[in-house]
């Protein structure tokens, strides 16, 4: 079903691919939720200081939770 590289890449992080499937979407969905806040922080950089770089350092903080 996966290709050698998939397999590789899955052993490398210790997931199955519903896990990683799981990580990844719930990453995506987070990511998108920032896209809002982004634009408000472009107009108006008051807004939001520190949202997105401590929204984007807690998803690798999980996704790296197991190293």
């Amino acid at each position: 079903m996966f290709s050698k590289q998939c397999k590789a890449h899955l052993d490398e992080v210790g997931e199955t691919g519903l896990q990683h499937a799981k990580g990844a979407i719930k990453a995506a969905i987070k990511l998108q939720g920032l896209v809002p806040i982004l634009l408000i922080h472009a107009i108006a950089p008051r807004l939001f200081i520190n949202t997105a770089t401590n929204t984007m350092r807690d998803i690798l903080k999980d996704r790296n939770h197991g190293e």
